[in-house]
């Protein structure tokens, strides 16, 4: 069943088309990655589905229910999006996580019990509640990237939307984040990432999303898609033919 989907959606900036007649559905319970080359308008598909920015032409649906029939406060309890760049205001990693509670809090405006319980679960499953008592500016940018993904669990969301979710991220914790995201989307959540690294994508995603110009070239399965013609045509990079001696799925090497 479709959790969202873009309908003929026409984006620009200025006079410069960004997406262009653009529809795509993302099922109930499946990761998808939307790959692409820069410019291909994988950050503006995210704005669009978080609400962020109204398209043009076509209409936004979540649930069935046209996105402009939905208040603010009812997007928070329903999207969570981590953008591609994250502004950190000077809070520590345990008040960080717990903004993602906000949209549930009572008119008193004041965490729970069970919203503290919540945050305290997202940070140890991000790996970072041993830095809980932190300003989140004295972090690197990988335990910060860490803590953001953090706040998106805390917020519990049937949607989560990221861009570029593994950017900071060394090799073990772009795994592990890759992990749970599949996790996640195990667990009923519909997970759209943007990923720059194709290998990841083929790794974890159940489907993939293929941007260029503005147009969606391709989608399907990671096998399906990531095939060395289709990357020669979007990437313009020549790769052979390889799979995964265990999963079967593709390998990108150039």
């Amino acid at each position: 069943m479709d959790k969202m989907r873009l309908e003929n959606v026409y984006f620009a900036y200025g006079e410069e088309p960004v997406l262009q007649g653009l529809s795509l559905s993302l099922q109930e319970g499946r990761f998808s990655g939307i790959v692409g080359p820069n410019g291909a308008g994988k950050s503006t598909v995210l704005k669009l589905l978080d609400g962020y920015i109204k398209p043009q032409q076509g209409a936004v649906y979540l649930n069935g229910e046209n996105l402009r029939t939905y208040s603010l406060a009812q997007l928070a309890q329903e999207i969570a999006l981590i953008p591609q760049t994250s502004y950190y205001i000077p809070f520590t990693v345990q008040e960080m996580v717990l903004l993602g509670r906000t949209p549930f809090y009572s008119r008193l405006g004041a965490p729970s019990e069970q919203d503290r319980q919540i945050a305290q679960e997202s940070m140890e499953i991000t790996g970072v509640a041993h830095l809980a008592h932190r300003l989140v500016s004295d972090l690197s940018g990988g335990e910060r990237q860490r803590v953001t993904i953090a706040r998106a669990f805390a917020q519990q969301t049937k949607v989560l939307l990221l861009d570029e979710p593994t950017t900071h991220l060394d090799l073990e914790h772009q795994v592990n984040t890759c992990r749970l995201l599949k996790e996640k989307s195990r667990e009923g959540v519909t997970v759209l990432a943007v990923l720059h690294d194709l290998n990841l994508a083929a790794a974890f995603c159940d489907y993939v999303f293929v941007l260029n110009g503005g147009v969606l070239m391709e989608e399907g399965s990671p096998g399906e898609v990531l095939t060395p013609e289709l990357i020669a045509q979007v990437f313009r990079v020549s790769v052979p033919s390889l799979q995964h001696p265990l999963t079967g799925r593709p390998i990108i090497v150039p």
